[in-house]
């Protein structure tokens, strides 16, 4: 499960903060895929709750590791307050 987090977690962080301001069909694209994303975790456990969060705690201190740490990154891998992530 760690692993799916994990890639859940960069996934919909890249599409958050990759956006082209003047290209509105991807702009659309990603707003799609992040609803769909949160439509499929509106049910999830909480043991699936605490792995998203540790992913996403993972993901902030590699990136506060990193050379050049991205602020965009930074600011999306923040910690999930109160663990929901809706």
């Amino acid at each position: 499960m760690e692993s799916i987090a994990d890639a859940l977690v960069y996934t919909v962080t890249y599409i958050n903060v990759r956006g082209e301001e003047d290209d509105d069909d991807l702009l659309d694209d990603d707003v799609g895929a992040l609803e769909s994303i949160a439509a499929c975790l509106e049910n999830i456990t909480p043991a699936e709750q605490d792995a998203l969060a540790a992913a996403a705690e993972r993901a902030l201190a590699a990136e506060k590791k990193s050379k050049k740490p991205r602020k965009k990154f930074l600011h999306d891998y923040r910690p999930l307050d109160g663990r929901d992530v809706r």
